[in-house]
This record gives structure tokens, C-alpha cells and sequence, in this order.
């Protein structure tokens, strides 16, 4: 049997909520089960995207950082980019995503730097590039449910 972790994260929090919940008291012991099933259904929910949302997002920062390089004028930089721009996620455990995901976030943040020092189209392009994509990444993070 391979365990749904999505449905069983759900479960879990349904239990929590309807069969738990208002068997215990006190209230503070009801607000910790009440925490605790959110938790679970913010993990199944997690579960479910972790994956697809890293690699989505660390597929484009690459490629803005491919539309960069023509004018970054820092050789240091440039050749971080460069490097950078030229991997690939190959590991798909999320240990290994996220730390592709922080190692690209932080070049970003060194980009979105140099670009705002920059006069001109191409950089405010780049610029426009990288606040776009900041937007749809913490969309990509939005959970559904209404208390986060």
C-alpha cells in the first residue's frame, strides 16, 4: 500500500476538527488541536506542490537569468549568472530543490541589485522580469486555506 499523503493529511485534519476537537477541554487544548489540524492540511497541500512549484520556479529564474546577461556589466556577476543559468534540477528530493531554489534566489537578489543601479530599456526590462516573477513565486506559495 503506498499511503495518499495528501488525503491522509486531510483525514487527519478532518478527524482533528469533527471528532477530537469538541471532545477535550480546555479551550486552549482545543485551539492546539484546532492549530494542529491546520498544520496538516497546510502539509497535504504542500505535499502535493513541492516539488512542481520549485523546479517551476527555479526553471524561470534561469531563464531570467539567460535574458540578463547581455546587460550585466559586473564580470563577476556575470560569470555567477552564467554558471547559474546553465543548471538543471536533476535531484528531486525537496532538500535538493530547495537548496537549488535558495543558491538561484540569492543570484536573483545580486541581479535585481545591479539592474536597479542601471539606466535604460534592457535593465528595466530585467527589473520588470524579476518583480514579475517575485509575484507569481509567492502566488505559487499562496495556500487555500482562508486563515493563511
Amino acid at each position: 500500500m503506498r499511503p495518499n499523503v495528501d488525503a491522509v493529511c486531510r483525514k487527519m485534519a478532518e478527524d482533528l476538527l469533527v471528532r477530537v476537537l469538541p471532545a477535550i477541554s480546555p479551550v486552549y487544548h482545543q485551539g492546539t488541536v484546532g492549530m494542529m489540524a491546520s498544520i496538516f492540511a497546510i502539509l497535504g497541500e504542500e505535499w502535493d506542490r513541492a516539488a512542481s512549484r520549485r523546479i517551476e520556479e527555479n526553471d524561470r529564474i534561469r531563464e531570467i537569468f539567460r535574458e540578463a546577461l547581455a546587460c550585466v556589466n559586473d564580470a563577476a556577476l556575470k560569470r555567477r549568472l552564467t554558471s547559474l543559468a546553465d543548471t538543471k534540477d536533476c535531484d528531486f528530493h525537496i532538500s535538493a530543490l530547495e537548496k537549488s531554489n535558495c543558491d538561484l534566489r540569492a543570484a536573483l537578489i545580486e541581479l535585481h541589485a545591479h539592474v536597479e543601479a542601471q539606466l535604460g530599456l534592457d535593465a528595466g526590462r530585467i527589473e520588470a522580469a524579476i518583480w514579475k516573477e517575485l509575484l507569481e513565486s509567492t502566488e505559487r506559495r499562496r495556500l487555500s486555506s482562508a486563515q493563511f
